[in-house]
């Protein structure tokens, strides 16, 4: 798997253009005095920009972390935790362990350590920041095993937690014991001298009193609002209101009704293709789309702060915010035909595989039911997943293949077993059983091996009834013969010249569990023969 382009994941964004809120600059000085920081308020209310300003004010080392749903396998989190750190401290030459299946019964003494691990790597002070903390959906498990973790930074590290909810329960204990600071909208709101602020760095000069007033009691101090005004112009906007709760729906018709529809059609078709990709390069933007105006759009509207996140690379990396993106892929929906709007879908996820974007390109495989490309996905990374000790996602991939799709492939089947080794002893021989009298009428050697092992290795972890290692042994002198002579090719097979010398077995076994008494032993010996 690449590792250069998922790094945007744990980049702080810049904050270009941003006006600095000095006012929460000093409570947030304030505040790092506790261990933890939650900080909670609705979509376009500018968390992310003032933590990520703030670090730049105060020339902090940070660590940064922007969470999503593909970190429920926690195996997956503290893959990119590792990652993250080696960014973080690249002179530090300790290597944070990965979260393998044998270290999961232990996960809370794994997480202790790894970020007591984890801190001594880090400049004091420093921050941790995780970003978009709503995405893990009140995982229980996620969220008090970060807890546990960060439990035990030291002393002038601390946390920030960023959300569009209120601190999870596991976190019930710090809030009461003083050791979690909460942010809220009532101080997330903008005041009336952070509207002027905003509208004189936006209008490149100083607004009327009564234009100030205008904006805050129309934005009742919401940031997303106020930068749609004054991209419009002042002229009308969105109704004040109780920004705390529901936003998203009022904000999508505004866009559509007084952002979108007065951009040029080119301009309008590269938003709309361009927000199939969760995060994008210049030119993977150029590539889906064929503009080649694709980087100085993209900067453009990060410049102008018109919801274009920014994070800095080799080649910098941007994300549409989740609001915006969420209009376009609405409109893209009602703009494109059918057989369109999956083409786009498929392009984008090829692009996204290509590039290292894997746990993307995954979502969009499945969403479009490509099952031919997330299949390829899944057998081009199977490997390298396991070695991260990211079983979990595998699996989740691999359980999102239709049966049908699941039987044609034995090397999806194998690698089902090996997901669920750790997990499921039990399971996990069945699909290697499934996979081996597959590899067999194939005559596949490398699979045939593989699965075989697979199926040892399921019957010695648990340690329950050796006996069945009596029909796995039964096989392998079989296996184990080479071919002095292939055999003929039958019907529907491949034929001998794709098998000469290759296939151990080729010679010796007739068709899958069949060849005289083995199939009988086997069943005595409580190994399944009906593969």
């Amino acid at each position: 798997m690449h590792s250069a382009p998922p790094i945007a994941k744990v980049t702080c964004p810049t904050s270009t253009g941003y006006f600095p809120r000095h006012r929460l600059y000093r409570l947030l000085d304030k505040a790092r005095k506790t261990p933890v920081l939650w900080i909670t308020g609705p979509p376009g209310c500018g968390k992310t920009a003032l933590i990520s300003s703030y670090i730049g004010s105060r020339r902090l080392p940070c660590l940064w972390y922007k969470l999503d749903e593909a970190d429920a396998d926690l195996s997956t989190f503290f893959y990119y935790l590792g990652l993250a750190a080696t960014k973080a401290a690249p002179r530090k030459r300790k290597r944070l362990p990965l979260l393998t299946p044998e270290r999961l019964p232990g996960l809370s003494v794994f997480a202790q350590r790894y970020f007591e691990d984890l801190s001594s790597m880090l400049p004091v002070p420093s921050l941790l920041v995780f970003d978009d903390c709503h995405r893990m959906r009140e995982d229980s498990a996620f969220f008090e095993t970060l807890r546990e973790g960060i439990s035990r930074l030291m002393p002038g590290i601390g946390a920030i937690l960023v959300s569009r909810s209120d601190p999870h329960p596991s976190f019930a204990r710090d809030r009461a014991n003083r050791l979690m600071e909460t942010f809220g909208w009532n101080d997330l709101r903008l005041t009336p001298e952070e509207v002027a602020g905003i509208a004189r760095l936006q209008r490149k000069e100083k607004p009327a009193p009564e234009l100030v007033k205008y904006l805050f009691e129309r934005t009742d101090g919401w940031a997303a609002g106020l930068v749609l005004l004054l991209e419009r112009g002042h002229s009308g906007g969105l109704e004040s209101r109780a920004i705390g709760r529901q936003v998203s729906a009022e904000i999508i018709d505004y866009f559509g009704s007084e952002i979108f529809r007065q951009l040029d059609e080119e301009r309008r078709t590269f938003l709309l293709r361009t927000a199939f990709l969760p995060r994008m390069t210049a030119s993977m933007a150029e590539r889906l789309t064929g503009d080649e105006r694709a980087g100085q759009i993209l900067s453009e509207m990060n410049r102008q702060n018109q919801f274009t996140k920014k994070y800095p690379q080799r080649e910098p990396v941007y994300e549409y915010h989740d609001i915006f993106r969420e209009f376009l892929l609405q409109r893209a929906g009602s703009a494109f035909s059918m057989e369109e709007f999956a083409s786009i879908r498929r392009a984008a996820a090829a692009l996204l595989e290509q590039v290292g974007y894997v746990e993307d390109a995954a979502v969009l495989f499945r969403e479009s039911g490509d099952w031919k490309e997330l299949s390829q996905l899944i057998l081009s990374k199977g490997r390298s997943l396991v070695a991260q000790g990211r079983y979990q996602t595998l699996l989740e991939w691999l359980g999102a293949l239709p049966k049908e799709v699941l039987d044609t492939d034995p090397w999806l089947l194998y690698w089902k077993g090996v997901c669920l080794m750790p997990f499921s002893p039990a399971e996990s021989r069945a699909r290697f059983e499934e996979a081996l009298g597959k590899f067999d009428a194939r005559w596949e050697a490398p699979g045939v091996f593989r699965s075989w092992a697979g199926v040892v290795e399921s019957v010695i972890t648990p340690m329950e009834n050796l006996t069945l290692l009596d029909g796995c042994i039964s096989l392998l002198p079989r296996f184990s013969k080479s071919t002095a002579a292939s055999r003929p090719a039958r019907s529907g097979t491949r034929s001998p010249a794709a098998c000469t010398g290759r296939y151990p077995i080729g010679s010796t076994l007739g068709p899958p569990w069949s060849c005289g008494p083995l199939a009988p032993s086997l069943s005595q010996r409580g190994v399944r023969t009906n593969v």
